[in-house]
């Protein structure tokens, strides 16, 4: 089998077999519209069928969409990166469909490429820790098994920036990882990282902090014996990077702003304080906002509206992202808060309160697709969802990257190699950043889903930590079993 087919084109078959399933063949499985959705169709040409019933927000999705033919209420289109994933997608549907509706399932079947390339060279790196075939190719599986999760699949048929954001990030690890095993560096592959990240950090803004990360990352290859040219190639693509990151953070939409600065002190700051007065007063706020405590943007009886001009002038102008970080730093407690809250939401795949099937499906409700779920299963109910897990696991993948640089150094490795345990460092703080980030930016609120890309990481840590694990064991039992046949 091994000559006839590699485990890494194995990985992507079963991929694009399972997945492809799911996302284009009836009954389509999706994600509902929260309410997000029309904050990217609208500036793109689009909007939710004349025959929608609102009542299937958050329950059903849909798939088909209509085109906006002679006027867009929108002022301007989105600024992010998913806006040109949708366009190139319109581009498709036309091509092949030539109406007056959009299909998703063009969106799910480029974001499903990038995904398929992503695994097709994260195995081709797995599978070079061992040389043991049938190994091989359960890793290969164990990467779809993962990788290829409904509840990570499900955003493709959708309109959440998840749906740019998960693939071309996996692209971004992959394709590095690949790099680090050749003993050039190839100029083909920083191209590509530079265009997966850039796509990653565009997607959201609270991924646009990322760029400073993949800037130091990319930096970092200067540290390697990689020649004038490339390191040329290096600089600017890093300082391109990081101009991109901070331009995408800078030109938030003005609505999305106002929610999340809103629940970043209701529901971050505020939340659960014993004294919400003398909190509200640190932070520098009237003591009378202390009765804004816990609530939401969206809550149906405010206690004042969250756009009034009371708050405009006396509230949100109080604070930023950078007071709020100093109070959280000034405070270990309320720190210590942040991130218990934070890792403890890190393990779930799926969010919460939104369906997976549309209304004609015949499916209940918010009904969530079992199919192919194995690994999100897993993690929502027998992992341990708490911080002293969390802590536990980044511990093992820190000695194992220490064990790994060991045998580097034995081995007398290309040093290149060892740049695969620098861009591991990088998943790492990657999932950490985003989980202070999302609880600053936002609180508590929608959390599950804010640290979708922590998740992730988590997941990348352990799929390349265990198959280096199994490896090793596989290692160790060829050996004692030499041994013994030998004393034999």
């Amino acid at each position: 089998m091994y000559k006839i087919i590699k485990p890494s084109i194995f990985a992507v078959l079963i991929l694009l077999l399972i997945s492809g399933s799911a996302l284009f063949i009836p009954p389509l499985i999706g994600l509902a519209d929260n309410g997000d959705f029309e904050r990217v169709i609208i500036p793109n040409g689009l909007r939710h069928e004349q025959q929608w019933d609102q009542n299937d927000f958050f329950g059903y999705f849909n798939h088909k969409y209509d085109r906006l033919q002679y006027y867009n209420p929108a002022k301007e289109n989105i600024k992010s990166s998913q806006s040109l994933i949708v366009r190139f997608a319109m581009v498709l549907d036309n091509m092949f469909t030539k109406d007056e509706k959009f299909d998703t399932r063009f969106l799910a079947a480029i974001s499903l490429i990038v995904l398929a390339l992503s695994i097709y060279w994260i195995v081709e790196v797995i599978e070079k820790m061992t040389d043991n075939k049938g190994l091989k190719y359960l890793l290969a599986l164990l990467a779809v098994i993962i990788f290829g999760d409904i509840g990570y699949t499900s955003y493709f048929n959708s309109f959440f920036g998840e749906a740019v954001a998960y693939p071309f990030f996996i692209l971004s690890i992959s394709v590095l990882l690949k790099l680090s095993q050749n003993k050039e560096i190839k100029k083909r592959y920083l191209v590509i990282y530079f265009i997966s990240s850039c796509m990653f950090v565009g997607s959201k803004n609270q991924f646009s902090p990322n760029g400073i990360l993949s800037f130091v990352l990319l930096i970092s290859l200067l540290f390697f014996n990689i020649g004038n040219k490339r390191k040329i190639l290096v600089l600017s693509l890093g300082f391109l990077l990081l101009g991109f990151s901070l331009l995408m953070y800078l030109i938030i939409d003005d609505n999305i702003y106002l929610i999340n600065k809103y629940h970043m002190m209701t529901r971050g700051v505020m939340l659960f304080e014993p004294d919400v007065e003398g909190v509200t007063k640190e932070i520098g706020l009237d003591e009378q906002y202390a009765l804004l405590a816990e609530t939401i943007y969206f809550d149906r009886t405010p206690v004042i509206d969250p756009k009034d001009e009371i708050l405009l002038n006396n509230f949100y102008s109080r604070y930023n992202v950078f007071s709020v970080t100093l109070y959280y730093l000034k405070n270990p407690g309320a720190f210590s808060k942040l991130l218990n809250f934070g890792w403890k939401n890190s393990f779930s795949i799926r969010p919460e309160v939104l369906g997976n099937y549309e209304r004609n499906s015949g499916k209940e409700y918010g009904e969530k697709a079992k199919f192919f779920s194995l690994w999100s299963y897993l993690k929502d109910n027998y992992i341990p969802h708490s911080s002293n897990f969390a802590h536990f696991f980044i511990i093992l993948c820190l000695i194992f990257a220490i064990n790994r640089v060991l045998e580097y150094k034995n081995r007398g490795v290309v040093k290149i190699n060892y740049y695969s345990e620098i861009v591991m460092l990088y998943v790492l703080f990657t999932g950490f950043s985003q989980v202070v980030i999302s609880f600053i930016g936002a609180g508590d609120a929608d959390l599950k889903k804010h640290l979708f890309m922590t998740t992730v990481s988590l997941d990348i840590l352990f799929f390349y930590n265990f198959s280096y694990v199994v490896s090793i064991f596989y290692k160790k039992c060829k050996i004692y079993k030499n041994n013994r046949k030998e004393m034999s």
